[in-house]
């Protein structure tokens, strides 16, 4: 299918010169008097537009090697221009008068790049020897945009462009590498080069006229998604149809590389489900298009039926391409002409220079539970690089108010990079051990931005907090440098925050009258405490809305309440988003290293609750309401409304076919709140957040959300770390002690090596009931508490499995 619309714009136009000198767009340059530029609009002799650019160039005799005059264009500080999908340059040139030695001028073309704002500016020329050298009319001077290599010491000439030589000094560099999306500007200079030996090169002039300088061709641009190690830092994942996204450490075609791997689901029954991309910064692919594949490999397991792959440029530009994957669970590759690609979903306007998504589906064919991994995903034939770029310098740390303020300088000649802030009780070395973990939404922070504030939480009340911090550059190949820390930690006082009590109500009873959880800590969200509103929206007081939200946990319940303070309350709307009430995102894990890119199921699963007036709901499960016996929700006195209430752990796990969260003290959660308020109308006014990161954003993934703790401390006391001082030459599972037991028992364990470990239960079916261990340990042996209440008596397995040992025991209850 030819895309005419979308291939038609590959000319664009650089300088038309219709008004140049009038609008002043170039700065003179040149050794001074007697060498001059002298420019002139000319409206009567010109190839197209409305007027052409008389220039005479003046250069005085000054060096045996001669002089040079020039007129300069360059954009503001901070603007850049992106012409990398272009392969060619064409200027039209009438020379009115030609130089007196023609064996001396020469025309040269600089372009000038700055990957950063704050980076020096490097130039490139091309030279032409001939050009000037004689007196004709119009003619078109083509130019192949094309970098020549150098070792510093090669001169330009007219087969391409070359870093400006070095062994000619007076020049500036960055990465000595023409970064065509970072130009900004460009010279036109005449030039008396050569070398006299007995003296200067005599003085020269020439004057010419400038008109149409352009640029044009195809050049492909390869567009990496997946690199075999990271996704494109320029690419933020979703998904849709419960599927989830993930990289899979290890799990690639090659060995000790990584894959995406894609679990389907089926939120709608009709097998439509699928993972994709938004692109921070638009893809131009048009120089590409009707030339490249998209190539990538797969392995699908036979469940797998017809895939689409999709680009998308709006809503009403979107292209896709059906295939049937080989599904017999072995790695294959495939590569599809992109100009094979097909408008859908009824859509007709696709814009090849800036696409905006990319994304796979299942064509009506998802198997929830199905689990695809893609690796080695990209356009055209992309060049790697697989260096990681230096460590950021001068990091410093600065306490402040409940938070530390990171500060470091950027990596010079980096271009696209981002930076990563990480946090530990132990000095970091190694970002990705055990006992390291992220700065809230500190992952992918934008170059030139050299600042992040680490919120402090500490368990029900303010404690005094000692952290080592490290900083990380991630290169736009995605290598991620060594860390940069300063040399000693930083104290701070950090908040006391409420957290999920693993003291229930005493006596609950699910009536409005919330006396029964007076000794748990609320969650205070109050406009005049500082509580985040979501940026245009509307809450004006306390008494507009302000909340205490309650949360407490045993084996077998969750519960809640919300003390709200609403002066209008108003549930009428037909959207539950829009009527009066609470929304509470949980991950129901134990949550260390990133925060989950999007919502996942298994044994890490993220929630996104609504509390409604006749129900609970969880929203990004289609909105499926959870099994609530004891629910109350009703209006309070003199204004405002309350709710409290409990649902089954199990529950909640059987509607996203997830693992039974087991609350543990000491677990860290992913957790927000958000309050929807509506005073009258049906319509939303106002938003209020826990996280300060949620701009009506936390529906959308978890790496807006902030966290919380299971219980009153800040470690899993259910696991005493190395029970012994020694590390243990071997791995073990010991016999459960008591047993038989009723309704908890010890397990012991030992690590011979760090890494990722899970203790699971099993029933005589072989089902899995419970997960009570699932991170990363270091070397040690290890004991837990595992409560079975809840559970039947009978016959049960538990299973330690880490990735170089699994082994399996049983155990009994009864009760």
């Amino acid at each position: 299918m030819a895309f005419a619309a979308m291939l038609s714009a590959q000319t664009y136009m650089i300088e038309p010169f219709d008004s140049a000198a009038a609008n002043s767009i170039f700065t003179i340059l040149h050794e001074g008097p007697p060498s001059d530029v002298r420019l002139s609009d000319d409206h009567t002799d010109f190839v197209e537009g409305t007027g052409a650019l008389d220039a005479e160039f003046i250069i005085g005799e000054f060096h045996p090697w001669g002089s040079f005059a020039g007129m300069v264009y360059r954009t503001d500080s901070t603007e850049t221009l992106n012409w990398e999908v272009s392969d060619s340059f064409s200027i039209w040139i009438r020379v009115d008068q030609p130089p007196t030695h023609p064996e001396y001028m020469v025309f040269r073309i600089h372009l000038a790049d700055r990957p950063n704002p704050t980076d020096p500016v490097e130039e490139y020329l091309y030279e032409n020897a001939v050009v000037l050298d004689n007196q004709m009319g119009w003619f078109e001077l083509k130019i192949p945009f094309v970098e020549r290599p150098t070792d510093g010491t090669v001169v330009p000439n007219d087969s391409g462009f070359v870093l400006f030589p070095e062994i000619w000094g007076g020049s500036s560099y960055n990465n000595r590498e023409l970064d065509r999306d970072a130009i900004v500007g460009y010279s036109l200079y005449a030039v008396v080069s050569g070398f006299d030996p007995n003296g200067n090169l005599p003085a020269d002039s020439v004057k010419v006229s400038f008109d149409a300088f352009t640029r044009f061709g195809s050049r492909p641009i390869p567009f990496v998604i997946f690199n075999g190690m990271f996704v494109n830092p320029n690419l933020q994942p979703f998904a849709w149809g419960q599927s989830q996204a993930v990289v899979a450490q290890g799990a690639g075609s090659t060995p000790g590389t990584n894959a995406i791997e894609w679990t389907m689901g089926d939120e709608f029954g009709n097998g439509w489900t699928g993972f994709g991309y938004n692109l921070i910064t638009p893809q131009n692919m048009l120089g590409g298009w009707m030339q490249d594949s998209v190539k990538f490999k797969m392995k699908a397991p036979p469940a797998t039926g017809n895939l689409r792959m999709q680009f998308e440029s709006g809503p009403d530009g979107k292209v896709g391409l059906e295939f049937t994957p080989i599904n017999d669970n072995q790695w294959h590759e495939y590569a599809f002409p992109l100009r094979d690609f097909v408008y859908v979903d009824g859509t007709s306007n696709f814009d090849t220079t800036a696409v905006t998504v990319v994304q796979i589906m299942a064509v009506g064919t998802g198997v929830a539970g199905n689990v695809v991994y893609i690796d080695d995903w990209w356009t055209g034939n992309p060049e790697f690089d697989v260096i990681p770029p230096d460590p950021p310098s001068s990091v410093f740390v600065v306490p402040d108010n409940y938070f530390n303020l990171v500060t470091w300088l950027d990596v010079p000649g980096e271009t696209d990079e981002t930076y990563n802030i990480y946090y530990s009780f132990q000095p970091i070395t190694d970002v990705h051990a055990p006992g390291v973990e992220v700065v809230d939404v500190g992952l992918g922070i934008p170059e030139n931005t050299q600042n992040k504030s680490h919120l402090l939480f500490s368990p029900l009340g303010d404690s005094t907090v000692t952290y080592y911090y490290a900083v990380t550059c991630v290169d736009a190949a995605g290598n991620e440098s060594d860390p940069a820390s300063p040399a000693a930690p930083t104290t701070n006082t950090a908040k006391g925050i409420a957290t999920m009590s693993l003291s229930a109500p005493m006596n609950f009873v699910a009536d409005g009258d919330l006396s029964e959880w007076s000794g748990i800590m609320p969650f205070r969200s109050f406009p005049s405490e500082g509580a985040h509103i979501v940026t245009n929206t509307q809450i004006d007081n306390d008494d507009d809305l302000s909340v205490l939200t309650y949360l407490a946990a045993d084996a077998e319940y969750l519960y809640f309440a919300f003390d709200v303070t609403d002066d209008v309350v108003d549930t009428s709307s037909t959207n539950t988003w829009e009527k009066d009430s609470p929304d509470l995102f949980l991950g129901l894990y134990d949550w260390h290293g990133p925060a989950h890119g999007s919502y996942l199921r298994g044994s890490e699963p993220d929630y996104h609750f609504r509390f409604l007036p006749s129900r609970v709901i969880i929203d990004n499960l289609g909105s499926a309401t959870v099994p609530a016996t004891d629910y109350h929700w009703g209006t309070q006195f003199p204004i405002g409304y309350v709710i409290e209430g409990r649902v089954r752990w199990a529950d909640i796990a059987a509607i996203g076919g997830d693992d039974q969260f087991n609350p543990m003290e000491g677990y860290r959660i992913p957790f927000d709140l958000a309050f929807n308020d509506a005073d009258g109308g049906g319509v939303r006014q106002g938003i209020m957040t826990w996280s300060p990161h949620n701009e009506d954003n936390s529906w959308q993934s978890p790496t807006f959300w902030l966290f919380t703790w299971v219980g009153n401390r800040w470690i899993i006391t259910g696991i005493d770390d190395q029970v012994t001082g020694e590390v243990p030459l071997t791995f073990d599972l010991k016999q459960n002690y008591p047993n038989p037991f009723n309704p908890s028992t010890t397990i012991t364990y030992q690590l011979a090596r760090p890494g990722k470990v899970e203790l699971d239960i099993f029933n005589m079916l072989g089902q899995k009931v419970k997960t009570v261990v699932n991170q990363r340990q270091s070397a040690g042996v290890y004991r837990v508490q595992f409560d079975a209440r809840g559970l039947a008596s009978g016959i049960y397995f538990y299973r330690l499995k880490t990735d170089q040992f699994v082994k399996i025991r049983k155990m009994v209850l009864m009760k």
